[in-house]
């Protein structure tokens, strides 16, 4: 443990590989001693793989692998607690400003030092991307010397727990999503349509244990089941093989990570009203999306379905998961003589059309702030708009700690459809632990039951 009281990613790990690998084999791990180090994981996954941004709210890679690759200031448990993590302590009050300190010696992937001017250059970029609604309670940004920041917004808790949002994520100047680089347990790069992820032997916390992990951009849902179920991948999405299940295979789910939304535009005329966009998904029987993972046991609302004229959902072309879902959402919406049609279109064209809003119908994703239903909250205003994403931020409804998403949705012109899992399946012997937030995967825990020795 650190001085500061703050367990490292290498301790951590290593006490839970201890545990993990005693599950696998206990006998072989009493007579080595030791935790195994190396090998490689592969998977395919349903969404778009060649570039990765942790400052965009609708970044697909960033919301299963982010943590990987990069760290914000401050950590957060389940319950939405922080501590340190590149800060050096909690943030001090000083002089009617808020300091934080780096911590000593951190460098990124590429070997880069951390400096305060990272950090500034970080979170500016944040602010004018999706995390604006999030961050924008942090006040000025000061930079004093290569190793300190002051920031304008008061209040100690607070500001730790909005530099510890996953939008917060340290990066260096002059960062590029195709050639993402962080302080996490694994170094990032792009060759194509694959996302390979390598052991960050800089990481402050503590490396990975595995070599790599290489993650495909799958071109469809079979795509990924299919290399399961043959062997050629280790991790299978949504199942445990295409045509029947892989030998030996374990189903896992590592919770909630996100929300595919359903957008109304400003060509849907009357149907752009708020709350619209909530009715509609509300009036999906949950069974017709039971194919895609998706589990959900509320009660279907009473509705008419899709009343406007013959509409396209616009949905972005390199999300196969998404597409899938929006054939579901448009087939149940869909009724005589008010047919919705779904229309994959490019991410540069996506965006254009949710900027202008420009559209009729849209099917979208949405990453939360942190695990707190305020984090949730302040996301799903936010992917409406930026603006109104501040003001839920600077005046939480009341009662917010209970107000559902689909509660919210009933105010907005953004309708939740449903919660974006990760999971599929496994190899009995490959163990995944769970995030430290209490979802997703810790990929940089991951022992490889196949691999050397330290």
């Amino acid at each position: 443990m650190s001085t500061d009281g703050r367990m490292t990613r290498r301790l951590a790990l290593s006490l839970g590989a201890a545990i993990a690998l005693a599950r696998i084999d206990a006998r072989a791990s009493q007579a080595r001693g030791r935790v195994p180090l190396g090998g490689a994981l592969s998977m395919r996954v349903p969404w778009p793989s060649a570039a990765m941004d942790p400052h965009r709210l609708d970044d697909a890679a960033a919301l299963f692998f982010g943590a990987s690759v990069f760290e914000s200031l401050y950590a957060v448990d389940a319950a939405g607690v922080a501590s340190p993590a590149l800060a050096e302590a909690m943030p001090e009050s000083v002089a009617g400003e808020t300091r934080v300190m780096l911590r000593q010696g951190v460098r990124f992937a590429t070997g880069k030092p951390l400096t305060a001017r990272d950090v500034a250059f970080a979170l500016a970029r944040s602010r004018t991307s999706g995390g604006r609604a999030w961050l924008d309670a942090l006040g000025t940004v000061r930079v004093a010397g290569a190793d300190t920041l002051f920031f304008g917004a008061r209040g100690a808790p607070r500001i730790a727990q909005l530099l510890a949002s996953p939008l917060a994520a340290i990066v260096p100047e002059r960062f590029t999503p195709e050639h993402p680089d962080g302080t996490g347990p694994f170094g990032a790069d792009h060759h194509g349509d694959t996302l390979t992820l390598t052991r960050n032997h800089f990481a402050d916390a503590g490396p990975a244990f595995l070599d790599a992990i290489s993650i495909a951009a799958a071109p469809d849902l079979a795509a990924s089941l299919r290399a399961f179920e043959s062997g050629e991948d280790d991790i299978g999405w949504l199942g445990l093989g295409l045509h029947e299940p892989r030998r030996g295979a374990v189903a896992f789910d590592a919770g909630s990570l996100g929300w595919a939304i359903l957008r109304t535009g400003d060509q849907g005329g009357r149907w752009n009203a708020p709350g619209v966009a909530q009715r509609l998904a509300d009036g999906i029987d949950p069974s017709r999306l039971a194919a895609l993972g998706i589990r959900d046991d509320r009660a279907m609302e009473p509705d008419e379905g899709w009343g406007g004229p013959p509409a396209a959902l616009l949905v972005r072309a390199d999300s196969p998961w998404l597409i899938e879902l929006a054939r579901a959402v448009a087939a149940a919406l869909s009724r005589p003589d008010h047919d919705v049609s779904v229309q994959p279109v490019s991410p540069v064209d996506f965006a254009t059309a949710r900027t202008s809003r420009a559209y009729v119908l849209a099917l979208d994703l949405a990453r939360p702030f942190d695990p707190t239903p305020l984090g949730t909250l302040v996301a799903l205003a936010a992917a409406e708009d930026a603006a109104r994403g501040v003001e839920v931020a600077r005046h939480p409804p009341l009662g917010s700690a209970a107000v559902s998403p689909r509660v919210l949705g009933r105010l907005s012109r953004v309708g939740v459809v449903a919660e974006v899992h990760l999971q599929g399946g496994r190899m009995p012997d490959l163990v995944l632990p769970r995030g430290a937030a209490g979802t997703g995967v810790d990929f940089g825990a991951i022992i490889h039951p196949r691999s050397g020795v330290l």
